[in-house]
């Protein structure tokens, strides 16, 4: 598959909408810099080693809070994460997904099935339903490394109807989303939803998400990555 995308000048219009830091050392909130909203810790979830002070450690619990874009639209999503082991069985973890009522609407994490050794991926689902449909899911090619920071960075398209993924600033991977919907204005770090119940815990870290409410350009992804590194 042929990766494209345009690059240029900074978007005037691409606006943080959040950025949760996780840099609190205790406690069962964290603090959105952007909006001063919080998300709730909730099961085996604590600040801990991040990428950048502290973040969050994650083994089998989740943060839930308010999500300051509409998936309906374009829309873009970045995190650091760390996975503490690879699959040693088919699975898919969600570092990152925004919450319908019977699915996520996009989750930004990890596959590994017949088809993918254990790769990054970023799935944007065509309806909120038990199945979930996805019409073709952004994914890396190389597999991960466990325990190495990744950045990983999930673009919604939504004028050309195309899902993005990139990997420490490089684009890796495309997909395609034709349907636009909204979820129910949360999101969690740590797991996705799936026929209406919590799933694909994922077990490492993950640190510095931020939110914007437009699709970033591979200029602005670039930078945002050299930000942080």
């Amino acid at each position: 598959m042929a990766l494209c995308l345009t690059t240029g000048a900074a978007q005037a219009d691409a606006q943080l909408t959040s950025h949760w830091q996780f840099g609190e050392t205790s406690g069962t909130t964290t603090t959105d810099t952007v909006t001063a909203a919080t998300a709730t810790l909730s099961g085996g979830v604590a600040f801990g080693p991040g990428k950048s002070g502290n973040g969050l450690v994650l083994s089998g619990g989740t943060a839930t809070g308010p999500l300051t874009v509409d998936t309906a639209q374009s829309f873009t999503v970045s995190a650091w994460v760390t996975l503490s082991a690879a699959c040693t069985a088919n699975c898919k973890l969600a570092a990152v997904s925004a919450d319908g009522v019977r699915s996520s609407r996009f989750s930004l994490g990890y596959v590994k099935d017949r088809n993918h050794l254990g790769n990054w991926n970023f799935v944007v689902a065509e309806a909120d339903t038990d199945l979930a449909p996805v019409t073709a899911t952004a994914v890396s090619v190389v597999p991960v490394d466990a325990g190495q920071w990744t950045h990983v960075v999930g673009v919604y398209d939504a004028e050309n109807l195309q899902t993005l993924l990139f990997v420490d600033g490089n684009l890796v991977g495309a997909g395609r989303a034709e349907n636009q919907w909204s979820g129910t204005g949360t999101f969690t770090v740590g797991a996705a939803r799936k026929a209406g119940a919590t799933t694909s815990f994922f077990p490492g870290a993950v640190d510095e998400v931020r939110f914007y409410d437009s699709a970033l350009n591979m200029d602005e992804v670039f930078a945002l990555y050299l930000s942080e590194a």
